[in-house]
């Protein structure tokens, strides 16, 4: 492709990208506004309904106290109730009754004929109340309770009202009459008011039959008994609380709305902020973000007319040197060949100087930012989301160096005779969810298949990795066969591809029906942060890891591929020779929350915020710590405190090392058991690039709770005998 082409492509890339990102930044800004406008909505509307129930509810307290007041007078009769309540001693006892709540207007009783009997007020109205909706709906009640009268005007004041009632029955269930509380709409106004809600905001409590008790701004005139219909046709308001956009049947406005139902009184409270204002802020920065998004768009647009120019000057210069290219061949292949071994070399030296300090890092971070959701939890759920963000770009940091290490071939791996269809068995339900429904595993395991010599939990990543690749090649569905057998081999075999030692080889294969790879990508498959995915989507360290974790062990890995016929991917692992009891499947997890009762841990870390987390996290399980910087100052600790029997030390100290130090405490006090930590043991406990035998080693970085299961399988396991 010409390179004119590949810049003018990579420009409309760039501004398509950029487009694109736009549009993403604009959506979300208007997804942030919505969702803190929902936010601010529900705490105001929950807050507005707890104070209009209590409100109600003093009301209520009023009107209940008067009815146990007539129940103990056993009335039984409408004329005898009117007899005895009309008297100056009932006025002067409801005045009493609503001193000091300043919701209440009046209270009054009522009559069976619907006259006032008695009121709290100084004239005693003669009006006929037998056609308000409370009078009516609680002379044919059947049941007692609070009845929340329409909106009305009061036919005393003359003012708008709102009338809480309850029934009054004798005690044979005879109708005697109704008190009735007088709620001044004031009250409620003068509540919504305080609240200062803004411009195009409104704030409303309805009954939850549609109609309208108390709205502000105020409304004037026949609106003030306004009744919805909407209500009817929505049901959602059983539930506690719901969003809606809607406009308003009242003065038109678009509202995003948010609605609260009472739990003591059949209302319903709605606060709406206008779309208008909450979008105003987002309106003004998109258009900011589009005008930027334009400058940029020419610029691009500018420097591809620019680079357009220059690669035509240098297309004379290209054809020379393609000319050139062509004898400079067989040399550009040795040198590649030299590179990648020198790639190989270099990465290896280079994740080997920095795993340690890079890890006793990541140490820290993971650790303390996992001693935070810890203790953080249930207290700030922003704090916690935070927390978990950063804790899962720290392990994905821990997960980058440790596959650095693999393809270089410095990790540290513990081989074991391993129990090949066991360990398939065990993973395949891991692989079923990995992979999804959409893509069909089979698995052919021959007989009396060998056991493997091989890390096994290394072995569960490779087969993972390469799984997760098909899955990406086959877009999510297709098929996935898994071939187990023992295989002998000869060097050169397999188009002398096999590069490994002649011998016995358990070969697990994995074939897709993916889109496969060309020859171009075969070549390059296994070079670290190679990747044919998208950016973002793969960090081009799987195969490498692969790669890398079978070179060490001892084995060999084959890619067979063509475009459109899928992949096959050979795995050889060495046959275990020695006569060892093959490993069962890991018993359940203990409860890693306490350690021993008394056990007392010597932590030697060099690192002032690892020993932090180290100490830390040993505390909260339960354990007595002794801590030290360096092997001269643990020395001293131990010959001082005989309580202690455990050792928890790095690796890479000043000085004498860890393994040095736990040498010399072993041959000072055999009790004492030892587990290691480091981010790169290679020289000191690894030998033919394997740890050391009866060693325990804990990587860097790690959990809490890895902390605790390593130390209860040092624990658990017999002394280990240290050559003097």
């Amino acid at each position: 492709m010409r390179p004119t082409r590949i810049v003018f492509l990579t420009g409309v890339a760039a501004i398509v990208a950029l487009c694109a990102g736009t549009a993403w930044f604009i959506l979300q800004l208007h997804s942030r506004e919505i969702h803190d406008a929902k936010r601010e909505l529900v705490t105001l509307d929950i807050l507005l309904m707890e104070e209009s129930e209590r409100s109600l509810q003093s009301v209520d307290l009023v009107l209940r106290s008067l009815q146990d007041k007539i129940a103990a007078d056993t009335i039984t009769t409408p004329e005898a109730f009117k007899s005895m309540e009309s008297s100056p001693d009932r006025h002067e006892l409801l005045s009493a009754k609503i001193i000091g709540i300043p919701q209440i207007e009046a209270v009054s009783l009522i009559g069976a004929d619907g006259r006032v009997i008695s009121t709290s007020r100084d004239d005693l109205p003669q009006v006929d109340l037998s056609d308000r909706d409370y009078f009516v709906a609680l002379r044919d009640a059947s049941e007692d309770a609070a009845f929340l009268g329409e909106l009305a005007k009061n036919r005393v004041s003359g003012t708008w009202s709102l009338f809480l009632a309850r029934r009054m029955s004798a005690a044979n269930g005879t109708f005697l009459g109704v008190v009735v509380g007088i709620i001044g709409l004031d009250y409620f106004t003068n509540l919504f008011k305080a609240l200062d809600i803004g411009d195009g905001a409104a704030v409303s409590m309805w009954r939850k039959d549609g109609t309208l008790l108390v709205r502000y701004p105020l409304l004037t005139g026949p609106a003030q008994t306004y009744k919805s219909q909407i209500f009817e046709k929505r049901r959602r308001f059983t539930t506690p609380q719901t969003f809606f956009i809607e406009q308003s049947n009242i003065d038109g406005a678009n509202r995003l709305v948010a609605t609260v139902t009472g739990k003591q009184f059949p209302i319903v409270v709605n606060v709406g902020y206008s779309i208008d204002t909450i979008l105003q802020d987002w309106r003004r920065i998109s258009t900011l973000a589009v005008a930027v998004a334009m400058l940029f768009v020419i610029a691009i647009i500018f420097i591809l007319w620019l680079l357009a120019r220059q690669f035509a000057a240098f297309e004379a210069l290209r054809v020379a040197v393609d000319q050139s290219a062509a004898a400079d061949a067989a040399r550009i292949e040795a040198e590649d060949q030299l590179r990648q071994a020198q790639k190989l070399e270099a990465i290896g030296e280079l994740t080997g100087g920095i795993a340690h300090d890079f890890n006793n890092l990541l140490t820290a971070v993971i650790g303390n930012l996992d001693l935070l959701t810890r203790h953080a939890e249930g207290v700030n759920p922003r704090l916690m989301r935070w927390a978990g963000g950063a804790l899962e770009a720290a392990k994905r940091g821990s997960t980058l160096t440790q596959r650095l290490l693999a393809y270089s071939r410095r990790q540290p791996l513990d081989p074991k005779p391993t129990d090949i269809v066991q360990l398939l068995n065990s993973m395949f339900e891991l692989l079923r969810r990995t992979l999804g429904e959409n893509i069909e595993i089979q698995t052919v395991v021959a007989a009396e298949l060998w056991p493997a010599f091989v890390d096994a939990n290394q072995l569960d990543s490779a087969i993972l990795n390469i799984a997760i690749n098909a899955r990406d090649a086959m877009d999510g569905a297709g098929r996935l066969v898994i071939d187990v057998r023992n295989m002998s081999v000869a060097t050169g075999e397999f188009n002398g591809r096999f590069e490994g030692r002649e011998g016995d080889y358990i070969m697990i294969s994995l074939r897709d029906s993916g889109r496969g790879m060309s020859e171009d990508m075969l070549d390059r498959v296994f070079e670290p942060f190679f990747t044919t995915k998208p950016i973002g989507q793969g960090t081009g360290l799987g195969l490498s890891q692969v790669y890398g974790f079978l070179k060490q062990t001892g084995g060999q890995i084959i890619i067979e591929s063509e475009l459109g016929q899928g992949t096959l991917v050979k795995m050889f692992l060495p046959r275990a020779t020695a006569v060892e009891d093959i490993p069962a499947n890991p018993a359940p997890a203990e409860d890693l929350s306490h350690l021993d009762e008394g056990i007392v841990i010597l932590v030697v870390e060099d690192d002032e915020d690892v020993r932090a987390f180290t100490v830390e996290s040993l505390k909260g399980l339960g354990a007595e710590v002794r801590e030290a910087s360096n092997a001269s100052e643990a020395l001293e600790i131990l010959q001082q405190d005989p309580a202690i029997h455990f050792l928890l030390t790095d690796v890479g100290l000043p000085g004498m090392n860890g393994s040095e130090l736990a040498r010399r405490i072993a041959l000072m006090r055999p009790d004492v058991k030892t587990l290691f930590t480091s981010g790169y043991a290679r020289q000191a406990l690894m030998h033919n690039d394997r740890l050391d035998e009866g060693v325990q080693l804990l990587v860097k970085p790690f959990t809490r709770e890895q902390l605790a299961q390593k130390i209860r399988l040092v624990l658990d396991q017999a002394p280990r005998r240290v050559a003097s």
